[in-house]
């Protein structure tokens, strides 16, 4: 008897090429991780000069104070004379999630020079307009951080409000010349920002000093490193399929998959649905190609960013996912989403525009995620790692959805064969805030599932969501959580039924959705 001679693998130039992409994407995000440790050193010494300043005693030297080199974060303490009538609204600075503005009024310190005080935070129901001689001052001096002169923020092109006497009142977009162009005094280079004390009025709600963390610079490390990890791995995994008859295809998913990852921003601005559980069919023998389409609806759906609450139709959801191997694509998406105001929770974020007659709507969310399984195809336990983005496919302007891109990475398991299987996946999501000074929440996504086969039909049940992990409220980044119960009649072609209920307090609290799907594929294990 002669033993079969073991195929060899061989080498392609499209798999050299993609080898090569594939280490200079891993290297690049060993780099920017190594980065983030970097920064998060230098934000912890920028934190201890801070603090030092901030605990010095108070400067009240106005020659002093206008070395900003050496004085800022100190504490200024100035005597004058507000210029209440000159007063300014800083727009579209949120507190706690709800909309409202920063007021600032000049302090004169002698007849020809004053200094900008930001004296609070001030609610707004559009972001941007106060009743400005709702807020009069008593005060002769001003006791507070200093901080350096405004500046214009990255938005759009706004219309500032512009008083009768010609004086801009509300300056969405800061011009520090246009600025101290219209008063009729020189501005110090800095201003003073109040900080609570007891006594202090209730609006406007004075400011806390700048926080002192380490900020996110550590979850960005651990996310770098664990995109090259996934790489390594998702490559060593491909090596095994030298074991497999010789074939052609280079890794292309993988390889566009980590490049597309190191160009996308790392913003966003809130979610409504948690993130779909992975559909672990495209990884049966013989499926390659799954696919899915549908409609739902659910009932009490909150919409942070908008501050209602109401009926949500989701209409054209799909999903498809195709496999080569061990590695695959799953795209998937909402076509419309359309919301009935039922209730107003509170005001909305800024920027939002209302609803017409009741009604928002919006393009839902497109995902796009590769996939690699790092188990064999024999093994009755799949193990699998998918990473990917919430691409941009709508506006947060609507107050339904976000203007920019998510990231997620995921590592899953399913066990279990044909009449039964238990899966979940857990893993890190990269989300955005509407949140001056805070620019990205990291959460973490999970799932679990029980799936129960009987012959050409199935039931299953699932627990979806993410938890943010903060004990104050980060707007648009509510924790999500739904348990989802289906029933579904066929097998390579199926109809499907899911009952949604809410289990957080921002997840909707019912929902029905119905669709239908396919399965489809090659013999053996779907190799190019």
């Amino acid at each position: 008897m002669t033993t079969p001679e073991r195929p060899t693998a061989r080498i392609t130039r499209g798999g050299l090429l993609a080898t090569l992409l594939l280490l200079v994407v891993v290297l690049v995000c060993v780099r920017l991780g190594f980065w983030q440790l970097a920064r998060r050193q230098e934000r912890s010494l920028l934190n201890q000069r801070v603090a030092a300043r901030m605990d010095q005693p108070p400067l009240g030297d106005p020659a002093a104070l206008a070395d900003t080199a050496a004085s800022l974060y100190r504490i200024g303490a100035l005597a004058g004379d507000y210029d209440v009538e000159r007063s300014i609204v800083l727009p579209g600075r949120s507190l706690r999630g709800a909309p409202g503005v920063h007021l600032l009024t000049p302090l004169r310190i002698t007849p020809d020079r004053a200094v900008l005080v930001n004296r609070g935070w001030v609610p707004a129901a559009d972001g941007a307009s106060i009743p400005m001689d709702s807020f009069p001052l008593q005060a002769r001096a001003a006791r507070g951080l200093v901080l350096p002169f405004p500046a214009g923020r990255e938005r759009a092109p706004v219309h500032d409000a512009v008083a009768d006497s010609g004086f801009r009142v509300t300056w969405f977009n800061v011009d520090p010349a246009a600025l101290r162009a219209q008063f009729p005094y020189e501005l110090m280079p800095f201003m003073l920002q109040l900080l609570p004390e007891p006594g202090a009025p209730r609006y406007p709600r004075r400011l806390e000093p700048p926080a002192l963390d380490a900020g996110p610079h550590l979850g960005y490390a651990i996310q770098w490193f664990g995109f090259a990890i996934i790489g390594v791995i998702g490559w060593l995994a491909l090596l095994r399929r030298g074991r497999h008859p010789p074939r052609t295809a280079p890794p292309a998913p993988l390889a566009l998959a980590f490049a597309g990852l190191a160009l996308l921003p790392a913003v966003a601005h809130a979610q409504l649905r948690p993130l779909d559980p992975f559909e672990w069919r495209i990884l049966e023998t013989g499926h390659n190609v799954v696919g899915s389409f549908g409609s739902g609806i659910t009932f009490d759906q909150p919409v942070p960013l908008a501050g209602s609450e109401g009926r949500l139709l989701e209409l054209g959801s799909y999903r498809l996912l195709w496999r080569s191997g061990r590695m695959g694509i799953d795209v998937a998406g909402v076509a419309v989403w359309h919301h009935t105001q039922q209730d107003s929770l509170e005001p909305p974020a800024a920027g939002v525009r209302p609803p017409e007659n009741g009604v928002r709507k919006d393009f839902g969310p497109a995902i796009a995620s590769a996939f690699i399984r790092l188990s064999s195809a024999q093994s009755s336990t799949a193990l699998l790692v998918r990473f990917g983005a919430r691409l941009p496919t709508t506006s947060h302007h609507s107050g339904l959805e976000r203007d920019e891109t998510d990231f997620f990475a995921l590592a899953g398991a399913r066990w279990g064969g044909e009449s039964w299987a238990l899966a979940g996946e857990a893993g890190v999501g990269i989300h955005g805030t509407v949140r001056d000074g805070y620019r990205q929440s990291d959460v973490l996504i999970y799932n679990v599932g029980l799936r129960r086969t009987l012959g050409p039909a199935a039931a299953s049940a699932s627990l979806v969501g993410h938890l943010d992990g903060h004990d104050w409220r980060v707007r648009g980044n509510e924790d999500l959580s739904e348990l989802r119960l289906g029933l579904q009649a066929g097998r390579s072609r199926w109809v499907q039924a899911t009952y949604v209920r809410g289990v957080s307090g921002y997840s909707p609290d019912y929902g029905f959705y119905l669709g239908v799907g396919f399965a489809t594929g090659c013999a053996g294990d779907c190799l190019p």
